[in-house]
């Protein structure tokens, strides 16, 4: 069991009566109340010893007070909360002036006025000008407002308090001393301190008010064997520890192994995914049933990173009508809402809704898709449409309110989406239930210090209460303790590792008050104050570190934003201890490689497709161009639905901006029908053309970014135009044609699949041929129709089934650069689309017929490869895999190139 670093047991049983053992936290006062209950008998009846936690004899003292109603007692004691709510409107009236972080502002002021009352500065807000008066006296310092603005907020801050019969819980442990002194609360016989580092002067006085004897009890020395582990950085640093404390229980499975961990609050995911990894790694796998880790943390989460309290914040986010992908993804893929049976709804309905692209999606949206998908799957009684509706009716009905009616209205809307889901809670789950209530209420605390609340500020009342409440699950003791350094004063162990010792990090950097004048922290040595006050505090604390076991092990990472470190000094000179290079995860993993090589067979095939799969084969020319580039992403995206999305950008996507090319180009063209007419038209009326085309086509992309302001869709008009004059300048100088097909939808049947195409234009020249043209807006290559394996295969295709096709081309629609790349055989040639036998050096195609056969041969083998399930994993050129990384999930090829060398 773990210990205390004190004799406990001496202390508890020299108490007089009414004697009381004080402790600086919970956890000591827990240890001390363990050991003392296992020296007991079992089956009899004993009373509790007399221990207390510093905030606990506090609190229950002024508790008393109030029971037996002493007069300065009856105020209200104000949380943290309630005391940012105040400050904000004493800045308000204390300050004329905007500021950025106001928040922080008022957090800085609670924290100065409660250093200004626990060092006894300010023993009376009312005397303020008279007491801090010669203070600034002392120090040749003025009273001048715009020089401590602090004071002209404090002032404000106390009519606040006044108003509200309210005080801070620094003015509360004022009252507790006075109640001593003014014999309102009886004396004790003795109070014994065990177990504190630091204590400020209000509390030394009020404990030595307190009794009629004070002992202090300084930590037993140990003679310790310490050594240094020096490390890299801070995850070596955690692995190591993780690994010298599996040791040491693999040792001693009954010893008790405490890792300090210097600034734990900042990196305790990372210290808990690593112990994790470590002394459980089954518990990383997803489908295990949670149970207790072998390892307990002095330090808690916030409440708003738990699964329970972030699903609830995630859910009233609903209300806001608007969020991005990653608050969707989070939400309706979470299983503390609604029902189980429900879960591939919600991922039907994001999926769908992602291929919107959109860059946030609105609540009108996913209403009326989650209608569509309801409908189109014929579903009975879906609960998601209706719970959906549901918050959208209360969020539109919903106006400003106090914080209690904001509060039992998030209640209403957590009830209405089934929060927190259909399954029993555990242990964990519960506690964190109980916590978010007791979150509700402290929002609904808020009532009588502020105005009402709009929905957004209550909110963010409520997130900010959920972030600043530390959740710490009730459990059983594990043999590892991990804790910060101050938790881990007055407690004792068999075995102690600390880790982020370095000379950057021990002694802490001083950070003190900005809004107190700093002569004043210095001189009292106020907490952060200067570097002279940290270095005595972490010598004290060095001191009952190195008291606090007889196996000590002090690591450090050797360098620290890219500068070498070694141990800090205060550790003195000590021997290095050898790293330790394995775990059990590692150990298991070694094995494995070592085993006996399993046989590989390689499966380069799916099932071949069933006849009427090939009726309508989805995804068009795409189909055999993913087949050219790589068989199996093509099956993985065409056949198993594999495909990505694209990731929404702050304006137009690229594939949006090439497709409102294709379309301004295609209303053009619907009004000026051949080339006679464009070389007819004057500089007004082609002007006007352009813009008509180009405002028709924006009508409907300005309606899905509909949050793009007016100046956007100006500049894109211009760029439009632009490229549209340039565009329409090289089509002047061909020579005459018709455009005889605009977006021609056309059915074809290759090797036994049929596919829908759409034509981007089909002109026909003067002579009766028929070109056959595709808008780009890169920078194709016509190489790619000349392989094997033909890599841009839909102008070819397009090609085979026009009998008077006799050439093909890109259309290079880019600003400053619009040109024609293609190849065919023309009585009258067109600049940029070269004849057959010139299309690429030494061609071994000599006409228009070899090269369609070509194509033939060509497409039928994508089209028969596809048919029949080829999925070999190849690429003839890297590029080819690298804008497919989005199936690397599923290829495994990462895998396969790391096993490949």
């Amino acid at each position: 069991m773990l210990q205390p670093a004190f004799p406990a047991l001496e202390i508890l049983a020299q108490l007089p009566s009414g004697g009381l053992l004080l402790t600086p936290n919970n956890r000591l006062r827990n240890r001390c109340q363990q050991v003392y209950a296992g020296t007991q008998k079992s089956g009899t009846n004993w009373q509790p010893p007399a221990v207390e936690s510093l905030q606990g004899w506090l609190d229950k003292l002024w508790f008393d007070l109030q029971q037996r109603g002493w007069q300065p007692a009856m105020y209200r004691v104000l949380n943290r909360e309630q005391r940012q709510l105040l400050w904000q409107r004493a800045l308000d009236e204390a300050l004329d002036r905007q500021l950025l972080n106001s928040q922080q502002l008022c957090r800085d002021a609670d924290s100065a006025l409660a250093q200004l009352l626990q060092w006894q500065l300010v023993t009376d807000l009312e005397q303020l000008d008279e007491q801090v008066a010669p203070l600034l006296e002392q120090f040749a310092l003025s009273l001048d407002g715009d020089a401590y603005p602090l004071f002209e907020m404090i002032r404000a801050f106390h009519r606040e308090l006044i108003a509200h019969n309210a005080i801070t819980p620094d003015q509360r442990d004022q009252r507790l001393l006075q109640a001593f002194q003014e014999g309102a609360l009886p004396q004790l016989a003795q109070i014994d301190k065990a177990g504190f580092a630091q204590i400020s002067p209000l509390y030394d006085a009020l404990i030595q008010s307190a009794a009629a004897r004070v002992v202090d009890h300084p930590s037993t020395s140990q003679q310790a064997k310490i050594a240094f582990a020096p490390c890299q950085n801070l995850e070596e640093e955690l692995y190591q520890a993780a690994r010298w404390a599996a040791q040491k229980l693999e040792q001693d499975t009954q010893a008790s192994v405490g890792i300090v961990v210097n600034n734990l609050g900042q990196c305790r995911a990372q210290v808990e995914a690593v112990f994790a990894r470590v002394l459980e790694p089954q518990f990383l796998d997803t489908a295990q049933p949670r149970y207790t880790l072998p390892f307990n943390f002095s330090a808690g989460i916030p409440l708003a990173q738990t699964p329970v309290g972030n699903t609830a914040l995630q859910l009233l986010d609903l209300l806001n009508e608007e969020w991005d992908y990653s608050q969707l993804r989070n939400l309706l893929f979470s299983p503390f809402w609604g029902t189980s049976d429900e879960l591939w709804l919600r991922t039907a309905l994001f999926r769908r809704v992602q291929k919107l692209e959109l860059r946030r999606v609105t609540g009108d949206q996913l209403r009326m898709w989650a209608e569509r998908i309801t409908a189109d799957l014929k579903l009975e009684a879906p609960q998601l449409p209706r719970q959906l509706e549901k918050v959208g009716d209360l969020q539109r009905r919903w106006q400003k309110a106090p914080a209690e009616v904001w509060a039992a209205r998030f209640s209403e809307v957590l009830a209405a989406l089934g929060w927190p889901g259909d399954r029993n809670p555990d242990s964990q789950e519960y506690q964190q239930l109980m916590q978010w209530e007791g979150a509700l209420e402290a929002l609904a605390s808020l009532s009588g210090f502020g105005p009402s609340l709009t929905k957004t500020q209550a909110l963010q009342q409520l997130r900010q209460i959920a972030s600043r409440t530390p959740f710490q699950a009730e459990t059983r003791d594990g043999p590892v303790q991990i804790l910060g350094v101050l938790e881990a004063g007055g407690l004792a162990f068999d075995h102690l590792r600390l880790v982020g010792f370095g000379q950057q990090q021990w002694p802490t950097a001083p950070a003190p008050n900005p809004l107190l004048p700093i002569l004043w922290q210095k001189h009292w040595k106020m907490p952060r104050a200067s570097a002279e006050r940290e270095l005595e505090l972490a010598r004290e604390l060095t001191e009952d570190l190195l008291n606090a076991s007889s196996d000590i092990v002090v690591s450090f990472a050797s360098e620290e934003d890219g500068v070498h470190q070694g141990v800090s000094s205060l550790f003195g000179e000590r021997e290095t201890a050898a790293p330790i290079e394995s775990d059990a995860l590692i150990n298991h993993n070694r094995h494995l490689a070592d085993a006996t090589a399993l046989e590989k067979v390689a499966d380069t095939h799916v099932p071949p497709m069933q006849p009427a799969d090939c009726e309508q084969v989805r995804g068009g020319a795409a189909v055999l161009k993913a087949q050219a580039l790589c068989p199996f992403n093509a099956q993985l995206r065409y056949r198993l639905g594999a495909s990505g999305f694209m990731a929404p950008d702050i304006g137009l996507s690229p594939a949006e901006r090439g497709n409102l090319v294709h379309q301004v180009l295609a209303e053009f063209w619907e009004a000026c029908t051949d080339a006679d007419r464009l070389r007819n038209l004057d500089e007004a009326e082609r002007e006007q053309m352009i813009e008509s085309s180009i405002t028709s086509s924006l009508r409907n992309m300005r309606k899905k970014h509909a949050h793009l302001p007016v100046g956007f869709w100006s500049m894109e008009q211009q760029r439009l135009q632009r490229l549209m004059e340039q565009w329409l300048d090289l089509e002047s100088q061909r020579p005459g044609f018709k455009v005889e097909k605009i977006e021609w939808e056309q059915r074809v049947e290759i090797n036994g699949l049929k596919f829908s195409l759409r034509l981007d234009r089909l002109d026909q020249l003067a002579n009766g041929e028929h070109l056959v043209i595709d808008y780009k807006t890169g920078q194709p290559s016509i190489n790619d129709w000349l392989q094997t394996r033909i890599r841009e295969p839909q102008l070819p295709l397009y090609a085979l089934f026009q009998p008077d096709a006799r050439a093909i081309a890109f259309g290079q629609v880019r600003v400053s650069d619009c040109k024609w790349r293609g190849c065919g055989e023309l009585e009258q040639a067109i600049d940029g689309i070269k004849a057959v036998a010139d299309s690429q050096k030494d061609s071994p195609f000599t006409t228009w017929q070899d090269l369609t056969d070509h194509w033939q041969q060509g497409l039928e083998l994508l089209a028969g490869e596809y048919r029949n399930g080829v999925a070999t994993l190849q690429f003839d050129r890297k590029q080819d895999n690298d804008i497919q990384n989005e199936l690397w999930p599923l290829n495994r090829w990462p895998e396969r190139e790391q096993a490949a060398q």
